[in-house]
């Protein structure tokens, strides 16, 4: 795993923590929770796709991990995912938080 991965991992494992301590309808969304499992198992996809697209909204990178990741993780060949339609999914709850401090990291190892 390189470094710049691992930092990226440590860096959302810590951010989501505190993003669900501080939502208490995410505990209660379901009797499952939040399921960070699709996030952290295809975190390098993520990464690259973050990379590659640098957009100033985060449409573009979610169209690309809908085709990229979704397609390879619970999605049905339909396009339907009960994880991610329960709100459950922290990739997609949280895709805009993921997106900043995936960027955030990128630019510090620019320098």
């Amino acid at each position: 795993m390189s470094e710049l991965r691992e930092r990226i991992e440590r860096r959302l494992r810590e951010r989501l923590a505190s993003e669900l301590q501080s939502c208490p309808e995410c505990e209660s969304s379901s009797s499952s929770g939040i399921d960070t499992g699709p996030l952290f198992k295809h975190l390098d996809e993520v990464i690259e796709i973050v990379a590659a697209v640098q957009d100033y909204s985060v449409d573009p990178y979610m169209d690309k991990v809908r085709q990229v990741v979704c397609s390879a993780c619970r999605q049905k060949p339909g396009g339907e995912c009960a994880t991610r339609d329960d709100g459950r999914c922290a990739l997609d709850r949280f895709f805009p938080i993921i997106v900043a401090v995936i960027e955030k990291e990128l630019r510090q190892e620019t320098f």
